[in-house]
């Protein structure tokens, strides 16, 4: 049967306005994607702000879920307890959480002597701070006035003056993120605080929520796809979990030891530049390095600059001891992955995210490394299968 003329005429109407209005969003998506990712990155960003205490809590559960589950089959197998059992595991991993914090916490404070509270209060300290600051600029003007006088060439001068100004307002930056970031710190202490105590809660009630989990799971997917689904999350929690667990220890073992080694040496705010040292040990390869500036630029800045000296030969030995025999011990090769492929994260992790980029970079290349490995390894299998099915 023919479609009469008005018809095909409407459905022609019709074709051509849908087509306009499409190449009209497109060309509105192609020139305004920049407004349009941006105010995507600003919802999450507020949503992740929102949900921040429960991500945290999230991430503790995470980490102190080995802890607590040791200790399940520990009781387990000493006392007949079918259900009490679990949650006394992790009334004693929280107990034994608190201890270690109050431990480094007493710890610190006889290790300075009591100094903050002897000889200096929060104002002295700002001022200190600023004292430090003032003397680092005038470091980098007696350089650039040094450099300027010399009687080296005017490329090397322009050269060697950009250099400077580069590294000092690189520092300027690190110092006022630092600033920010102690403006904000009443707020990330709340969200910590609630978070500690959610992740109890999330570990408490481990069982129900794998149930809801498992029967979730039963609504959308087969048996089997929810089987390959669990699969690949336990191989990504196996790579994860052995870098962070891991590194998060030998992070703070090597704060320790660094902490207690600048405080040997005299040199202030030791406790802080050595656990500071800890954290930048967690990034492979740059972060040994990251690690020593601050103590550089205290060193310098003190009465005797041959403090930085030993400061560098103290947070070296740390380096050499953690690189010889903590490291491979706690963390070991946890992620399989080529050192270039480690280097390639970090940068790219850097680029997108700065340092908590280059924190998250090596377990998440480590996760796309795995994806790879299993799609490889699948195509593999599917090209051998289809030479048999050939043959035969």
């Amino acid at each position: 049967m023919l479609m009469k003329p008005e018809k095909k005429y409407l459905l022609l109407i019709f074709y051509i306005c849908l087509t306009v209005t499409g190449i009209f969003i497109s060309y509105n998506l192609v020139f305004n994607i920049g407004t349009i990712l941006g105010s995507i990155l600003s919802l999450m960003s507020r949503i992740v702000g929102v949900l921040e205490p429960l991500i945290i809590g999230a991430v503790i559960a995470y980490l102190l879920f080995p802890l607590t589950d040791a200790m399940n089959k520990l009781l387990s197998k000493k006392f007949n307890m079918k259900r009490k059992h679990y949650f006394i595991s992790v009334i004693l991993t929280y107990f034994c959480v608190i201890v270690l914090f109050l431990l480094v916490i007493v710890g610190t404070y006889l290790l300075i002597g009591g100094r903050i509270t002897e000889n200096n209060n929060l104002s002295t300290m700002v001022t200190t701070i600023r004292e430090y600051i003032a003397k680092y600029n005038e470091l980098f003007k007696y350089v650039n006035t040094k450099i300027t006088e010399s009687g080296l060439s005017g490329d090397l001068k322009t050269y060697l003056n950009d250099t400077i100004v580069y590294i000092s307002t690189s520092i300027s930056q690190s110092i006022d993120s630092i600033f920010a970031f102690s403006r904000n710190v009443g707020s990330v202490m709340v969200n910590m605080y609630i978070g500690f105590f959610l992740s109890f809660y999330l570990l408490k009630d481990y069982d129900l929520l794998k149930r809801n989990y498992d029967k979730a799971m039963l609504l959308f997917f087969e048996q089997e796809k929810i089987q390959s689904i669990n699969r690949t999350g336990q191989e990504i929690n196996h790579v994860v979990s052995r870098f962070i667990r891991g590194q998060v220890l030998d992070a703070f073992l090597v704060g320790l030891i660094s902490s207690i080694g600048l405080t040997l040496i005299g040199m202030d705010f030791a406790i802080l530049i050595g656990f500071t040292a800890g954290m930048a040990n967690m990034i492979p390869f740059v972060g040994p390095l990251v690690g020593c500036i601050p103590a550089i630029i205290v060193g310098v800045l003190s009465p005797d600059p041959m403090q930085a000296v030993w400061a560098v030969l103290v947070l070296l030995a740390v380096q050499q001891l953690d690189e010889v025999i903590l490291s491979p011990k706690i963390v070991g090769d946890s992620t399989g992955l080529h050192p270039v492929l480690v280097i390639m994260a970090i940068i790219i992790g850097a680029a997108i995210g700065g340092i908590i980029g280059m924190l998250l970079a090596v377990p998440t290349m480590g996760v796309i490394q795995l994806f790879a490995v299993k799609y490889i390894k699948k195509r593999e299998s599917e090209r051998a299968e289809a030479q048999r099915t050939e043959r035969d």
